[in-house]
């Protein structure tokens, strides 16, 4: 999951990088004109992305911090998934607009990464109890 959290975080920052610097090619702005680069709200996946980033080096430098580390994660990703969905929200799924594609994309992939964790979460409880020979 280190390796995981590393690649949903890099996909995060260059999301909030893209709609940063160069918004007009993911859409236009709240009053249909061409979105300008440079709002500071476009950032908000790019610090998602960030933790993201951090809790997956973090796992990968000390695994013993691993456990606490990756929790971390996908409660950074949960939090992700409901705050992408606010400009979303707010702006009525005007999906031509740049916010709610961004909202979109940082909700979707925070929203795919929760689930993993929440899997991986199973999967080694799962191995925890077979090594103990615990059903």
């Amino acid at each position: 999951m280190p390796k995981v959290a590393v690649g949903f975080g890099l996909a995060l920052v260059a999301l909030g990088l893209l709609a940063y610097f160069s918004p007009d090619v993911l859409g236009v702005g709240k009053d249909g004109k061409p979105a300008e680069p440079g709002h500071p709200s476009s950032l908000s996946p790019v610090g998602v992305g960030g933790l993201l980033l951090v809790a997956g080096l973090l796992s990968l430098a000390a695994p013993g911090l691993r456990k606490h580390a990756m929790h971390g994660a996908a409660a950074v990703g949960l939090l992700g998934t409901l705050g992408g969905l606010v400009p979303v929200i707010l702006r009525s799924v005007r999906v031509e607009e740049v916010a709610v594609k961004v909202g979109l994309g940082m909700a979707v992939l925070s929203a795919v990464f929760v689930g993993l964790c929440v899997k991986s979460f199973i999967d080694v409880r799962k191995a925890r109890e077979r090594a103990a020979g615990v059903s």
